[in-house]
């Protein structure tokens, strides 16, 4: 295994792609504990990475700079100072194959899905987890450059600061320690459970005693409020848009049960291992789904076409095929787990 000094890691978004990333960030420490880690990432979600000792330093990358030559150009001249002798490009498309073009570094490297021309820059790892989980897709290139990949962690920022003032929110609502969290939202519609779904949902959890936060980014501010005038219940609150990612964060690291369709902060539940229930139906759990552990309940749609060579399948109906006693009844058994 070659002893690499100063590698910079390429994984600029989603909110859960970057947290899919962060197992083989875990394995690159583990395995070149004395290297200078760099990451390259938009800065909307640089708040997921942790600090040292898993991330010594972060550059930020403008995406809608990428196409300016003299953004470039100063990109280059900053990249080519700190000397990277490898890249690991866990996007694999063409902004981080340009960033890691950029790089200067001699060794430049990615999963073996090298797409949009990134095969151009970077140098496919491959390995048996090939049509695996994504997770392991990436844990691949640790594999393959010599590297022992022992156990799957996700390192995860602490905020205490935002831990603070997320409790200091839910708590001018009557929320303390047990809340639950609902995630009405996703990136694609299709993708999302029907909001007068997650309507009943909540007013069922809600009277039965528990506390409901839903949450979400600001985008989703629209469905927030349509669930809080819908369910009418003061065991709801709606944070919809009213959290920073650090609180998000904590939001979530703190709750008792996590609940959404394949969305991001689902990710971010997994990481922490809390009990979750997830609802997939246009896309593929077994691509890009939560990995593993007795904390994932999954509900498939059962009209659900997408597979791992197939991950997203654009069926308008498929997430409205999951009805809300199925959801309910999962829900009844991780509480009966919890308790």
């Amino acid at each position: 295994m070659k002893d690499y000094k100063n590698i910079l890691i390429i994984k600029m978004s989603s909110l859960g792609d970057v947290i899919h990333a962060l197992p083989t960030l875990y394995a690159v420490r583990k395995n070149w504990p004395n290297a200078h880690i760099t990451w390259a990432i938009h800065e909307q979600f640089a708040s997921l990475l942790p600090g040292t000792p898993w991330v010594d330093d972060v550059i930020i990358i403008d995406k809608k700079q990428l196409k300016k030559p003299a953004y470039l150009w100063q990109l280059r001249k900053e990249l080519h100072s700190r000397h990277f002798d490898m890249t690991l490009d866990l996007q694999c498309i063409a902004k981080s194959a340009i960033v890691s073009l950029l790089s200067g570094a001699p060794e430049k490297y990615g999963y073996w899905e090298l797409r949009e021309g990134s095969n151009l820059v970077n140098k496919a790892l491959v390995g048996e987890h090939k049509y695996d989980h994504v997770i392991e897709r990436y844990l691949d290139t640790v594999r393959a450059l010599g590297g022992d990949v022992d156990s799957i962690e996700f390192p995860m920022p602490a905020y205490v600061d935002a831990e603070k003032s997320v409790k200091e929110k839910l708590a001018c609502h009557g929320v303390d320690e047990d809340y639950i969290v609902v995630v009405p939202g996703a990136r694609w519609i299709i993708k999302e459970w029907p909001l007068l779904n997650f309507g009943e949902l909540c007013i069922r959890l809600c009277e039965s005693g528990k506390k409901v936060v839903i949450a979400g980014a600001s985008d989703d501010a629209e469905k927030g409020a349509f669930i809080e005038n819908y369910v009418k219940n003061k065991n709801l609150v709606n944070l919809v848009g009213s959290t920073t990612m650090p609180e998000l964060i904590e939001l979530i690291r703190h709750c008792e049960i996590f609940i959404s369709a394949d969305t991001g902060p689902l990710h971010i539940a997994n990481a922490f291992k809390r009990p979750l229930i997830a609802l997939f139906g246009t896309t593929s759990p077994k691509r890009t789904g939560p990995y593993g552990g007795s904390h994932v309940h999954l509900i498939i749609s059962p009209t659900s076409k997408a597979t791992p060579e197939q991950p997203l399948v654009d069926d308008p109906d498929c997430m409205a095929q999951i009805p809300v006693d199925a959801v309910w009844s999962v829900y009844e058994q991780v509480l009966g787990k919890e308790l």
